[in-house]
Formats: structure tokens, sequence, C-alpha cells
């Protein structure tokens, strides 16, 4: 196998993805890690780690980044050094059978979409993130690709969905849900009426109809379709509570010495409570509908995070992701 990795790291720097990388020097027996990014960052950075870099590391000097606040498809065009403009061409020549990245989503979104392409029957490839609930792994698509979006697209978006989560999951027929402001059919603007039509009329599809964002925690459904827009609000809103309730829950443990010895018994339930919301062991979120496997890792990734991702990725490659999903896609 060979995967492709952004050494520029996101917020967090080379220093994490190369961390991940050495963390699987066991198990990376039989695959290539080719870097993308500066070279001599990366040198040095294996250097700081005791780690010597062998025939398994491909160093790819892209000195070039990608910043979060340019235009996407504008910075592929005018940056070809750098290191998503490089991956793109890597995959597009088969030299790597994946792609992670810390970077840019508009720049992955833009390769996605303009120079790998989507497979056929797809219009806009989107990002499938995995939010934790309280009973199985509800996948969220789309999470904030396409923030202005067609109701075909997010119809396109629950078969690919419903492909991917059974490969993930093993689960034969995942409940699908549209994101509303109400679980009655009549409910929603007209974006989401329209894609609640299109997607109960597909039998193939295990449609329970709308889901109202303060029922995701619960675990309502297995995949959750909405626009970009409204995804990525209730993305980061799910985010921001979990941490703000994580912050306040420790700020109340140390607040006097009773309260820091009952977080002491406790601490033991807690850790494992909210180890189930951890989305980092799901790994990056994949970009479905394109022909090369992109997974993206929040921006702000650590070596765990990254670790995660590269197991991910051995896995779906291994199952021949991209080739199923091809195969099974069906308007």
């Amino acid at each position: 196998m060979n995967i492709g990795i952004d050494a520029h790291g996101g917020d967090t720097g080379t220093i994490e993805a190369l961390k991940a990388v050495v963390a699987l020097k066991d198990k990376s027996l039989d695959i290539n890690y080719y870097l993308f990014g500066n070279e001599e960052e990366i040198i040095k950075g294996f250097e700081f780690l005791n780690y010597k870099i062998n025939d398994k590391i491909k160093i790819i000097d892209a000195k070039e980044m990608i910043s979060m606040n340019e235009h996407p498809v504008f910075a592929l065009r005018t940056k070809p050094n750098s290191s998503i403009a490089q991956a793109g061409n890597y995959l597009k020549n088969n030299s790597i059978d994946a792609f992670i990245s810390a970077g840019s989503t508009g720049a992955l979104v833009a390769l996605a979409q303009f120079y790998i392409k989507p497979i056929e029957g797809v219009d806009r490839p989107a990002v499938a993130v995995i939010i934790p609930t309280e009973k199985a792994p509800m996948l969220l698509i789309d999470s904030g690709c396409n923030v202005d979006s067609k109701p075909e697209w997010l119809y396109q978006y629950a078969i690919l969905a419903n492909i991917y989560y059974d490969i993930m999951f093993d689960v034969k027929k995942p409940t699908v849900g549209v994101l509303s402001v109400g679980a009655e059919e009549n409910k929603g603007n007209a974006l989401s009426l329209a894609t609640y039509k299109l997607i109960s009329e597909n039998k193939n599809i295990n449609f329970i109809g709308n889901v109202e964002a303060r029922d995701v925690p619960y675990g309502i459904c297995n995949i959750l379709i909405s626009d970009g827009f409204a995804g990525n609000v209730l993305l980061k809103t799910y985010e921001g509570v979990a941490s703000f309730l994580l912050k306040s829950i420790k700020n109340g443990i140390k607040e006097n010495p009773i309260s820091m010895l009952g977080g002491l018994l406790i601490k033991p339930t807690l850790k494992k409570m909210l180890g189930k919301y951890d989305a980092t062991v799901y790994g990056g979120a994949p970009i479905l509908g394109t022909n090369k496997l992109i997974l993206k890792c929040h921006g702000n990734a650590k070596c765990v995070e990254y670790t995660h991702t590269i197991n991910q990725a051995i896995d779906l490659i291994s199952k021949n992701i991209i080739e199923v999903i091809k195969d099974k896609y069906e308007v």
C-alpha cells in the first residue's frame, strides 16, 4: 500500500503527522508513506523523534501550503508545488492509494471535484464525518463542503453514505434521516422537503424521515443527510457543546477538596463515558463520491487522530472502497 500524508499538518504542524508514522512503524512493513511537505522540516522532525528514515518513507518536497482563507480552486492552480496539489498528481497517476490531510477542506474538495473528478452519476463530492451518539456512530453528510446544495445532490449523498456505512460498520440497511426543523413530513425549507421526497421514493434506502438536531446525540439514525451549511453548523455546535461540558465538569471537580475526592471516585466511569464520544477513534472524514480515497482530519489533528486515520486508510484500501462504491452506486 502507498499512503500519502499532508506533512504540513494543518494547525498542529509537521511533527504530529510524523509521530503517527513512527507510532505505526511495526505495522508498516508493507506500507510506503509518501510525505508531502517541506523536506527540510520533515527530515528535522524525524531527527527530533530519533527515527531513521528508511526506504518505506518517500519525501515529496512541497514547500507551498494552501491556507484556510484562500480560494480553493485558485490556490490549487497558482500553487502547483503545494502539498495538496502535488498529492493530487500522485493520486491521478495511481502512485498513492490514499491521501490524508488536515489542511484546507475547500482545497481537498476542489481537488476531488475538478482534478480527481467525481464518480459517474455524482454531481458534487461531499465530506462525511462520524458523530458519536448514545447508540451507534452517526454519519453526517454533507458536513461543510457544499453550503448551497441541490436536492439531487443530497439524494446522491444518501446513496453514497448507505454504501459506505455498510462497508465501515457492516450494517446492511442503515437508517437514514434528513436534518430538518421538525419531524413531520411537511416541515422544513424547500431543499429539505424536496430531498425528503427523493429519498423516500428509493425503496433501497431505509428512510426514517426528518430528524431534529436535538435527537442527534441519541442516535436516532445511522446516516444524517444535510446541506453543507446546516451540517457544518450542527457539527461545530455538537463539538462546541461537548468541549464546553467537559471543561465545566473539570472546573466543577476542582472547586474544593470534597468535589476533587468525588472526581477521583468517578474518574474511571467518566473516562469510559467520554471515550464513547471520542470521534477521533473512527479516523478521518472521507470525501465520498470521488474516484480516489481522500481522508480529511481535523485542522488541529494530533498524533492519535493521524494514527487512527492511517489505520482507517489501510482498512478502506484493503476493502477496495472506491471500486465497491463505484460498482454499487446507482441513482
